[in-house]
Order: C-alpha cells, then sequence, then structure tokens
C-alpha cells in the first residue's frame, strides 16, 4: 500500500537530514581540516529548509495546531544558523571534529522541527528521541575532556529515565483509547469508560518527557552541570532549540489530543511553571560564572514558557511563541558572545569579565543587550514587553496566585541579571585591561553572529510591531 508523504510536514526535517550528511561526508573525503568545509553546507541546508518552509506555508497552516507549527520551526531553523555560525569560534580545537560536530548538530535539529510535526505518538518518541541522542552525543564530543563525557552522562541517564515513564504513559493511553494519532486519543478520552484517576496518570506520565526537554522542575537536575560540561555553542543549542521543540510538542499534544483532560494538565503545569521558575531563579542567584548562571536562568525561562501551556487561554499560544522567539534570539547572543570570551580569554567567570563591555565593546555590549532582554529592563524594551505577554495568559484565565508568583519571579530575575550587567560595565581590574590581538577570520565569524543578533534585539525593541503585529 502507498501511504503519501506530507511534504508539508517532513519536507524541512528532509532537507536537514540530507544537510547533516552532507556535511558529514565533505569533512571524511576533504583532504585538509576546516570548520567551514562541514559548515558550509550545513549552513546551505539552514537557509534551504527555511525556503522551503515559507514555500509550504499554505499547507503548513491549514493542519491542526500549524500556525504554530510554522512559527516554530522557523525558530528551530533560525536558531539552529545562529548555532553554526557562532560555533566557528571552534575552528582551532583540535579535540572537536567538525563533521560530527555539523552532523549530530542538524541530527539534533532535524528532530526538532518532527517534534514540532508530530501528529501522532509514535512519531513524537521517535521525534524526541532523534532530539535527544544527537545532543548527548555532542555535549561530550570533545575529546579528551572527562567533564563533558561525565556532563553527558548525566544528561544520558537523565533522559532515559524520563523516557521510560513517558513509554509506560503512552502505553497507558493506547490501552485507554485503541490509537496513538493525537485526534484518536482524543475521541477515546471522550469516550472512554476509564475511571478519571487512571486516565490523569496516563496523560501526567505520557508529558514528563517533554518537560525533561524543557528542563522543569523536578527535571532539570541535568542542566548546570551538562551547560558547564558541554561545548558553549553546544548550551545554546539546548537551551534554545531544545526548549522550542518541547514547547511545540506540549503545545500541540494538549490541543489535539488531551483538551478533555484539560483539568489535569493546567493543574499540574500550573504547579510545575511555578517551581520551576522559582527554583532556577534561586539558583541563578548563587552563581559567580556567566555560563553557570545562563544555565540556572533557563530552567526559570522554562517556567515562563509553561505558563501559557497551563492556562491555555486564547491569549496562550501566541504569547508561548512571541516571548520564546525572544528568549531564544538573546539566549543565542549571550552563548555566542560567552564562546568568543572563552576563546581569548580561558574563562567565563565574573572576575574574568570584569569591565567587558568597556575593553572590548564587540563582546561586552551584546552580553549586556541580552541580559537586559532576559531580565526585560530597558533600554531592552521587548524583553519588557514579552514578560507582560506572557503573563497575560495567567490573568485572563483568571490564576492570579500564578500571575503574582511570576511577578516575583521577574524581581528576582532582576536580581542576578543587573549583576552580571554591573560587571560587564565595571571598571576593569586591572590598570592594563586586556586587548584581544586581531582575532582569526574563525572569530570573527562569530563576533558577526553575536552583532547580528543583537541588532535584531535592538530593531525588536525599538519597532515592537515587528513581532507582536499579531496579538489579539
Amino acid at each position: 500500500m502507498n501511504i503519501p508523504v506530507d511534504w508539508a510536514v517532513v519536507g524541512p526535517a528532509v532537507i536537514i537530514s540530507i544537510g547533516a550528511l552532507v556535511a558529514l561526508l565533505v569533512d571524511a573525503f576533504y583532504h585538509r581540516r576546516t570548520w567551514l568545509g562541514s559548515g558550509l553546507p550545513a549552513g546551505i541546508a539552514l537557509v534551504w529548509a527555511g525556503f522551503e518552509l515559507f514555500r509550504l506555508h499554505d499547507d503548513i497552516v491549514l493542519l491542526p495546531m500549524g500556525e504554530l507549527m510554522f512559527a516554530l520551526s522557523l525558530i528551530i531553523l533560525g536558531g539552529t544558523l545562529v548555532v553554526v555560525v557562532a560555533s566557528n569560534v571552534m575552528n582551532f580545537e583540535n579535540a572537536m571534529p567538525p563533521g560530527e560536530y555539523h552532523f549530530l548538530l542538524l541530527a539534533a535539529a532535524a528532530g526538532a522541527l518532527m517534534m514540532v510535526a508530530a501528529r501522532d505518538l509514535v512519531t513524537l518518541v521517535v521525534a524526541l528521541e532523534l532530539l535527544s541522542l544527537p545532543s548527548i552525543a555532542l555535549v561530550g564530543l570533545r575529546q579528551g575532556d572527562r567533564r563533558a563525557i561525565r556532563s553527558a552522562w548525566t544528561f544520558f541517564l537523565a533522559s532515559v529515565v524520563s523516557t521510560a515513564v513517558t513509554l509506560m504513559g503512552i502505553s497507558l493511553l493506547y490501552g485507554i483509547a485503541g490509537t496513538l494519532a493525537y485526534e484518536g486519543i482524543d475521541e477515546g478520552l471522550r469516550d472512554t469508560d476509564m475511571p478519571e484517576g487512571v486516565v490523569a496518570v496516563a496523560v501526567v506520565l505520557t508529558i514528563i518527557g517533554l518537560l525533561f526537554k524543557l528542563g522543569a522542575v523536578p527535571f532539570h537536575v541535568w542542566i548546570p552541570d551538562t551547560y558547564l560540561g558541554a561545548p558553549i555553542m553546544v548550551a545554546g543549542f539546548l537551551s534554545s532549540v531544545s526548549k522550542a521543540a518541547s514547547l511545540g510538542a506540549v503545545f500541540t499534544l494538549l490541543a489535539i489530543a488531551l483538551p478533555e483532560a484539560f483539568d489535569t494538565t493546567s493543574a499540574l503545569l500550573a504547579v510545575v511553571a511555578a517551581v520551576t521558575m522559582t527554583v532556577g531563579n534561586l539558583g541563578a542567584l548563587r552563581q559567580t560564572n556567566a555560563i553557570g548562571m545562563l544555565a540556572w536562568s533557563s530552567i526559570a525561562q522554562a517556567g515562563f514558557l509553561i505558563v501559557p501551556a497551563a492556562v491555555f487561554t486564547r491569549f496562550g499560544e501566541d504569547s508561548a511563541v512571541q516571548y520564546l522567539a525572544v528568549y531564544v534570539l538573546a539566549n543565542l547572543v549571550a552563548f555566542a558572545a560567552l564562546a568568543v570570551v572563552l576563546r581569548l580569554r580561558g574563562s567565563t567567570d565574573y572576575s574574568e569579565l570584569k569591565g567587558l563591555a568597556r575593553t572590548d565593546p564587540p563582546t561586552g555590549v551584546p552580553l549586556v543587550m541580552a541580559a537586559l532582554t532576559l531580565a526585560g529592563f530597558p533600554p531592552a524594551v521587548i524583553g519588557l514587553v514579552t514578560k507582560y505577554v506572557v503573563i497575560r495568559p495567567a490573568i485572563e484565565a483568571g490564576e492570579t496566585w500564578l500571575a503574582v508568583v511570576m511577578a516575583i519571579n521577574v524581581m528576582l530575575g532582576l536580581a542576578y541579571y543587573l549583576r552580571f550587567v554591573a560587571v560587564l560595565v565595571d571598571r576593569p581590574a586591572v590598570d592594563d585591561p586586556y586587548r584581544s590581538p586581531s582575532p582569526p577570520v574563525s572569530i570573527r565569524i562569530s563576533k558577526a553572529a553575536v552583532l547580528v543578533g543583537t541588532a535584531g534585539l535592538v530593531a525588536l525593541s525599538a519597532w515592537p510591531d515587528l513581532l507582536l503585529s499579531n496579538l489579539p
């Protein structure tokens, strides 16, 4: 039997997969080791997939949750492209194989695209593993780095446990509904005679794996160790693209397959969101390393991203996408700038970053702008606007307690983000501050990615309607 292929769903992911194979083959057969050799086909594949995504726009929006799928797929492709360009900073690391790096990165991006596009639980699990396994390999890819290997093992063990729990939930849902298709599950839950407790257990177990990828409490413990042990741009990928894929999968699953279980999922996700943002912010307050701060901050930001899914009002989907777009851009700017700092200075501790905005403005100023955006503090107006946008669904849904918790956590975030900004704009620790020599081409390329991302944050702060024009 011939099964038609829905290219609106799989087209961009197939292009990314082809790009991954080409990048690996170029690196294998090219006689010189070069980061651009495999990075160029990877970048071309991402741009090509972006064009294909726009070409298929009219078909995609006809699908259930199609607008969400289109927006998040665009964020995934754009975020991965920034990671590919900024990763040129690792050109001189002989311990990092460029072909394998770009192959694994694009394979994970293909998994992220399929997670957003999944409309049945089998596809969702396969896509989840396609995102997770290459990501784990990327964390431990640097040869001879024991810390990276330990971080990869932490990531792997947490991933295995969460996936096993999710599969138990899927088996229960299949037993209840008799199908794995999202729309069939919805019909099955409407007609089932199963006790509500059994249905609730099945639903909770199913979404645990997605909460793990988002870095929600109590599945957050792998994030700080993994981010500190992984190459910086791999940590940036995990904190942005991986979260976008998980958020899309959560929204689609809740909207199409589990609307009947809204009371269960709403209560669970609201509590998880409140605890996650609080734990993340409290952890970030104690950090004196920029990567450690961003790791705990990404946990807190996951809590904010979960809120629209928890209340799922008519503002929920738009607010989540808009907040995620700004968060991804600001986060990638910060990680890319820190990758340059680590390459030139050998450390991302606050003591090493003191006065960076004065001594190295092309690196330090983007870090300041990214931190202000994540904090929601002027002059990064877009960060302030999106903080309001993501709190709005909780208020509209009547979840006043959750909105209050969010407001308190915004203030907690200000404490460590502004502390970080103060370090960056402070006077240098020594009279003769560090001056970077004329950087090689690879570092210039990475700095260019940082500056382009910063320009995007400035443009969105000056004209927020570029992003928010589709708000009701």
